[in-house]
């Protein structure tokens, strides 16, 4: 009886032993930045945003920081460190909400003093959103990697997957003599390899713009969303943080979009909808507001586009040169001239002609 016992107190701890030991590899080379930043040596690989964002926001050194969807993923932060003589980082989360976003840039400011200009896309699709909605539809989050409970953290130091899949490869290439290193803020979750782009890609099968059935209108409901939405996930960070430079722009869908919008009915009432969401954020001093919906030439030419709304990556490079030289940008003085010559274009356009060019 007391050999059983001896094996089983041997056995546990040899088990616990090992457990340390693999668990040790995880904190120490730390391939989602949970504990600390990269290590020299090591080559670490920007693949997985929601579980790599959280740890980039702590512990990286950084002083601007480019955020959001996929619209977001294929700027280079290099043009913006150039432009504006910062030291950025990208953070993208693809199809994240507007509130899954400003959470993350709220996050940013409380462990990162030092940071002073933000440049996000505000998807124009989500102006109009439940100022709570998180993306659940896109796979588990990582909800410990986010908060700061040690406890949960079993689920990452005692991941196999990470550890066989990541960690050891790592330490396999460092001893094959990769150089160490980690994958640029350019490259990270840029996804123009291999996209197509053109009508073809932008419009599929479409034959034709139906008439729309009804109109629909900017009713109150509608607007106290876009209220909510834009203020809590907006706006109050702004005002909460004065010194931070907020650069921030209503993404340019293509033309093709505006004519599915059209065929439902809903152009009038989108319109009416970033018109209040612009009142609503030129309330900021710090909120420096583009919008790039009138360059008519370049959201009509599909080439641009891989479908109605994501763009390749010159025009993620040209939007970085508005940011800075201010064109396109929004005031109090000129957005309502903006808001009339939008209006009058998306509301009279022939969409038919997209499918005959």
């Amino acid at each position: 009886m007391e050999k059983s016992k001896k094996w089983v107190r041997a056995t546990l701890s040899v088990t616990l032993i090992i457990l340390i030991v693999l668990s040790a590899f995880i904190v120490v080379i730390d391939p989602y930045f949970h504990y600390h930043t990269q290590i020299k040596g090591l080559y670490y690989e920007l693949n997985n945003e929601r579980s790599q964002n959280d740890g980039i926001i702590r512990h990286f050194d950084y002083d601007a920081m480019i955020i959001g969807t996929s619209m977001a993923e294929n700027f280079k932060t290099s043009e913006l460190d150039e432009l504006f003589q910062v030291n950025s980082i990208k953070v993208p989360f693809a199809g994240g909400t507007f509130k899954e976003l400003n959470d993350n840039i709220a996050k940013a400011i409380k462990y990162n003093p030092d940071l002073k200009l933000v440049v996000r896309p505000l998807d124009y699709a989500y102006l109009m959103d439940d100022a709570d909605r998180v993306r659940d539809d896109l796979g588990s989050y990582p909800d410990y990697l986010y908060d700061n409970n040690p406890f949960n953290d079993v689920n990452y130091i005692f991941n196999k997957d990470i550890l066989f899949s990541i960690c050891f490869p790592m330490l396999r290439d460092a001893a094959s003599g990769k150089s160490g290193g980690i994958t640029s803020f350019d490259d990270y979750s840029n996804w123009m390899e291999g996209t197509e782009f053109g009508k073809a890609a932008v419009l599929g099968d479409r034959t034709e713009y139906k008439a729309p059935e009804e109109i629909q209108p900017f009713v109150e409901e509608i607007e106290e969303m876009v209220r909510k939405n834009i203020t809590e996930n907006v706006v109050e960070l702004a005002k909460e943080n004065p010194d931070v430079q907020f650069y921030y722009y209503l993404t340019p869908y293509s033309v093709a979009w505006w004519g599915s919008q059209m065929e439902l009915g809903t152009v009038s009432r989108w319109l009416s909808v970033e018109e209040y969401a612009i009142k609503l954020m030129l309330e900021c001093d710090n909120i420096h507001l583009f919008s790039f919906n009138t360059e008519f030439d370049m959201i009509c030419n599909l080439d641009n586009y891989s479908d109605e709304c994501h763009h390749g990556d010159w025009i993620n490079s040209w939007i970085l040169a508005c940011l800075y030289s201010g064109t396109n940008q929004l005031t109090k003085d000129n957005y309502q001239d903006y808001l009339a010559v939008e209006r009058e274009f998306f509301m009279n356009y022939d969409y038919e002609e997209i499918l005959n060019d």
